[in-house]
């Protein structure tokens, strides 16, 4: 029987720190406890125990020393309790988790409503729940998402270890019961590279077996994206729940183990394994791969322990590609590994193995399924050649042409250089040894699955958050999360603009409201001006029909002029209401700069136009001065009628 470890297993970033943490609070003086089991592990809970550091499943059982915060977190008042008890607090929440928190606590300020997707018991969700001011909705399936009621505007964060597949269908549910989804992918990658790795493996293998505690979300979603493959699969906690009669007739078995298992947990997996493994003797012939655990490292060669009566040995050069300047920059201890025997005795009476040869066997293979399946691979860039880029796939040496390495072309290579990125084989060929890989090719199929994505949640008239990415003569271009849409000039400010900058700058947040979706030419139009009412019509509103207001004269037409009423308001004075007199040349009249008054004739909400009339508002004045005239007695020496006076006003043009 054949055992095949999966690529990415065990512990991830934030358990590690977790542990690490802990093991660096440790306090010969002062008691020190983890609130709740920092991880999901009880043989690490137990080894940390017998180091000194217990376990307290409240706050309350400890009185004294140090407490730490375990990689799930806690809710902001479990801080505030600590710090009242003068308790010194360690914490090891997971970076992933303190951003799930932060995003819900920042969706909670600016008025979303809540909801993550996880399992509402997890001690990582009842954390995330906490920091949403308890006021989030906790949804885990379908069915949870479909009786949701509508809200305005939801903001969605998800437990780190939650399954990709399952949050993505739960949001597209969640994109029917809103106006508006602001979406935190709070998702951490080493889970999904974790599951997909699984499920590789588990569909070339008979058995899976499944290391980690059973009260581990993480490890019983792997169990179960395993069995999802038709795969036998087995969830243990140690090796001594393994039964000889699950390898019955069994020609190869996987391991993969949960974000909380420790190495040495699966390392005893492994053995016990192999032990019920009969075919599992290990054959010292010259060629032969072998799996082996690294037992010791030196400067410039590693021990590895092949189940042999000698060690192997491998040196600095057969170590890795490219070759590392050290040997503990390649491997660690208590590592398992592929070797290829290259001396099965030597006169030293060592076995000369090499880690460099058995990856090239099987780097072939990975790299001409990957082609197949057109899935990515990852691949250290470590140098520039005429024409590209060389980079170190699966431990041997690739090639990326200049014109793959980006979606645009890049002036200065030597800016990959030491990068580890995602490219996809695009040329194989065993027999010449040539693997040709683009980065290009991959980029522009998540850019192109990216904008089918957000082209997919945008309707016309919804507000969105932007940025703006770029500026041109005819607008802005804004960044919506992987696609650009267009500003027009026009569109930036209801008042006239120039120039884009003067309203926007490149790196300015922007809310936009879309104008137009035109998903076939993948063009998005966009409006900044349309996210506030018009101003025009607010300064419309103090206006009155019939009024009389000052204004300045601001342009000239032959058709008569137009006033500025109001800051960015204006009115036109037709020529025939100018002067009571005909007039031919309203510059016979006025200037530009003129401070007039004016009559308020209409106002055309709709069109946005205001008529005004000089000529109305000085018979206007005159009539209330007759009016007033009236109340006071005229000298009769003044020589002076009311005809002569008013008698304008009561003229009749034939």
């Amino acid at each position: 029987m054949k055992i095949y470890l999966a690529e990415h297993r065990g512990f991830c970033y934030g358990v590690n720190r977790a542990i690490d943490i802990a093991l660096n609070a440790r306090n010969e003086k002062l008691p020190v406890h983890t609130l709740g089991p920092i991880i999901h592990n009880p043989q690490m809970v137990s080894r940390l125990k017998e180091q000194g550091i217990d376990v307290a499943e409240k706050l309350t059982d400890i009185s004294t020393g140090k407490v730490i915060i375990r990689s799930h977190g806690v809710g902001p008042d479990v801080y505030k309790q600590a710090e009242d008890k003068n308790l010194d607090v360690v914490d090891a929440t997971c970076p992933h988790v303190k951003k799930a928190q932060q995003a819900a606590y920042n969706l909670l300020q600016a008025g979303y409503q809540v909801v993550i997707i996880g399992e509402e018991n997890h001690p990582e969700v009842k954390s995330i729940f906490a920091w949403s001011n308890s006021n989030a909705h906790v949804i885990e399936t379908s069915e949870d998402a479909k009786a949701l009621p509508d809200y305005p505007r939801l903001g969605v964060v998800a437990q780190t270890t939650f399954a990709a597949d399952k949050f993505l269908t739960i949001v597209k549910i969640l994109e029917t019961k809103c106006d508006e989804l602001k979406i935190e992918r709070t998702i951490c990658t080493a889970t999904d590279l974790r599951q997909q790795a699984a499920i590789d493996l588990a569909k070339k293998v008979n058995v899976m077996i499944v290391v980690g505690g059973r009260n581990s979300a993480n490890t019983a979603r792997l169990a179960n994206v395993c069995r999802d493959t038709g795969c036998t699969t087995y969830h243990i906690e140690s090796a001594a729940e393994l039964r000889p009669e699950w390898f019955s007739n069994v020609q190869a078995a996987g391991i993969t183990a949960g974000a909380s298992t420790p190495d040495w947990v699966i390392e005893e997996v492994y053995s016990k394994m192999e032990e019920m493994s009969l075919g599992n003797v290990v054959k010292l012939e010259t060629g032969s791969v072998i799996k082996g655990t690294v037992v010791g490292i030196r400067h410039d060669e590693v021990f590895v322990d092949i189940g042999y009566k000698a060690e192997g040995v491998i040196p600095l050069t057969e170590l890795a590609y490219p070759t590392p300047q050290a040997a503990a920059d390649a491997v660690t201890l208590g590592q398992i590994i592929d070797v290829l025997v290259v001396e099965a005795e030597s006169s030293d009476g060592q076995v000369k193995l090499s880690k460099v040869q058995a990856d090239k066997i099987t780097a072939w293979d990975k790299l001409e399924t990957a082609y197949t399946t057109k899935q990515p691979v990852e691949a250290k860039i470590t140098e520039v050649v005429k024409g590209g880029l060389v980079a170190a796939v699966f431990g041997i040496r690739g090639f990326i042409p200049a014109s793959q390495a980006d979606a645009r072309f890049v002036e200065d290579l030597t800016l990959f250089v030491g990068q580890i990125i995602q490219a996809l084989p695009i040329e194989i060929n065993r027999e010449k040894q040539k693997a040709v890989l683009s980065r290009k090719q991959l980029l522009l199929a998540e850019k192109e699955a990216k904008e089918k994505e957000i082209f997919a949640k945008l309707s016309v008239g919804q507000t969105i958050d932007g940025k703006v990415s770029r500026l041109a003569n005819f607008g802005a271009f804004v960044d919506i999360g992987g696609v650009d849409g267009l500003i027009h000039i026009s569109d930036l400010s209801w008042q006239r603009v120039k120039s884009p900058d003067e309203i926007v700058h490149v790196g300015d947040e922007v809310k936009v409201v879309v104008l137009k979706v035109d998903l076939e030419a993948k063009k998005l139009s966009l409006s900044l001006k349309d996210v506030e009412r018009d101003p025009w019509y607010a300064s419309a509103d103090k206006l009155t029909i019939g009024s009389i207001v000052a204004g300045k004269v601001v342009k000239i037409a032959k058709f008569g002029v137009f006033v500025e009423l109001i800051d960015g308001i204006e009115g036109l004075v037709h020529i025939s209401e100018l002067s009571e007199k005909r007039v031919t040349n309203p510059e016979e009249v006025v200037s530009i700069g003129n401070q007039v008054s004016v009559k308020i004739l209409s106002i055309d909400q709709e069109n946005k136009r205001i008529a005004l009339s000089i000529a109305q508002a000085e018979q206007d004045k005159e009539r209330a001065e007759f009016s007033e005239y009236l109340f006071k007695q005229p000298s009769a020496s003044s020589g002076v009628t009311l005809g002569d006076k008013f008698g304008h006003l009561f003229k009749r043009e034939d």
